[in-house]
């Protein structure tokens, strides 16, 4: 359960300010950048579909990630230490939390990739980071939305996508006509929480 309720429902009809809510072109990015506890998979189902264009997209931020710490340390570097603020507003409603686009486990691994220049909420980047910052931001968006990263795939009414909202960033053409897509978010924890059970049930047969 979010914001949006369990299984949620998308459409061109700007229910809740958000961009997903509308029929445009939407650049790679990850959803909840303002919750502390972002989703961890997320499922996208069309259920109608009356028009042309909207494709889905799919790109691999790990390897952004790594592709970016083996050519440009010093923006991979940037982007593990600078807190991104997110923020959602709507009336009765203002979440807003903060990580670094590129998050690190303990052993220095990449973890959680948090991009979504939609989501952003004004904020200054520490004065000595500026620079360095903006040049990383703009290097990763440009891997992300280049073509050759992406997987891109038309969702037709039937079509079910699931996928690491801490791994993929998803977006989508533009398109004309009526739409309809719905979706639910799923806990890490607790997807991992049952791939462990499964694990321990494979062992005991």
């Amino acid at each position: 359960e979010t914001i949006y309720g369990g299984m949620w429902r998308t459409e061109a009809d700007l229910k809740h300010h958000d961009t997903g809510y509308t029929n445009e072109f939407l650049g790679s990015h990850t959803d909840g950048t303002y919750s502390h506890d972002a989703p961890g998979l997320l499922l996208f189902h069309v259920t109608k579909f009356d028009g042309e264009g909207g494709d889905s997209t799919l790109v691999d931020g790990f390897a952004i990630a790594d592709h970016l710490r083996k050519a440009h340390p010093e923006s991979f570097d940037v982007l593990t230490r600078v807190l991104v603020p997110g923020q959602y507003l709507e009336p009765g409603i203002h979440l807003r939390a903060e990580r670094p686009v590129i998050r690190l486990d303990q052993t220095g691994a990449v973890a959680q990739i948090s991009f979504n220049n939609y989501d952003r909420a004004p904020f200054v980047p520490p004065t000595a980071d500026i620079d360095a910052f903006y040049l990383a931001l703009a290097r990763f968006k440009a891997l992300a939305d280049h073509p050759g990263r992406q997987w891109r795939h038309r969702l037709l009414p039937g079509t079910a996508v699931v996928f690491d909202n801490w791994r993929m960033l998803h977006g989508r053409y533009g398109y004309a006509g009526h739409r309809v897509l719905v979706g639910c978010y799923f806990n890490h924890e607790d997807f991992e929480s049952r791939l462990r059970l499964a694990a321990g049930r494979k062992r005991q047969g």
